[in-house]
């Protein structure tokens, strides 16, 4: 029963997540107006609000004019439930369980912002940052020095590759909110999570354009770094312990 609570929790969370992304890159409330949709504007009940069952019972379509829905929003509250049932596996009903949500869940809404909209909101990466260092105190997985540190490398590095790209280059090679982002990822997990997320960042980053860089034989275009920053730490936290165990004999 625990882990389905858990779940519900999660999902519920996930349809306000959809919210976010909708509203935060187009700086509309939200709170005000109510759900609403996009196309007809007619307002969602909630019985066609409730996360996941809703969607397959509207067969992906708007009650009223019978637009489609996304797929992203019934796959954002799945995911938030399978990231909040992750957390509670791994650190239980803790402090650090409710952080790592916390911190997953502002990954995954980033991320998608930056696909679509190439901006990592200030709303996520702030509030965020403050949630990091504040908790240092607290949780068990991370002392305070650890936090800052990890906040100070992650603004630190991105933010001289800024600096040359802008002041050297006169083009803008990595963009301010991916700093802002590995401030926060920094202060969560610390320098090694900052690194996680450069490396295997920067490794997802190449395997998915490489396909345009074959097919156009350029390296000149413009990609969000800011999912693959996040893919990257994420897959660091998930296998941490077997990144670590490969790495100490090195």
């Amino acid at each position: 029963m625990d882990y389905l609570v858990v779940f519900l929790f999660g999902i519920t969370l996930g349809s306000f997540y959809n919210v976010l992304i909708y509203r935060l890159p187009r700086n509309v409330s939200v709170v005000f107006p109510s759900s609403h949709c996009p196309e007809c504007k007619e307002r969602i009940r909630w019985y066609d609000n409730i996360p996941l069952i809703s969607f397959l019972l509207l067969r992906g379509k708007c009650r009223s004019c019978g637009a489609r829905i996304s797929l992203q929003y019934p796959l954002v509250e799945l995911s938030s439930g399978l990231l909040a049932l992750y957390s509670y596996f791994k650190w239980g009903l803790s402090l650090d369980a409710l952080v790592y949500f916390a911190f997953f869940s502002a990954l995954m809404v980033a991320s998608l912002i930056d696909l679509k909209f190439f901006i990592i909101p200030d709303l996520i990466t702030l509030p965020g940052i403050v949630l990091g260092l504040g908790s240092s105190f607290f949780r068990s997985d991370i002392t305070v020095s650890q936090s800052f540190l990890g906040a100070i490398v992650g603004f630190l590095i991105p933010a001289f590759v800024y600096l040359y790209y802008v002041k050297v280059r006169k083009m803008e090679g990595l963009g301010f909110g991916d700093v802002k982002l590995l401030t926060l990822i920094g202060s969560v997990t610390g320098v090694y999570g900052v690194f996680s997320a450069l490396f295997l960042g920067s490794l997802f980053g190449l395997l998915f354009a490489l396909p345009s860089i074959v097919r156009n034989k350029n390296v000149q275009f413009v990609i969000p770094f800011g999912p693959f920053l996040s893919l990257g730490c994420f897959v660091g936290v998930l296998f941490k312990s077997e990144i670590m165990s490969f790495l100490l004999p090195l």
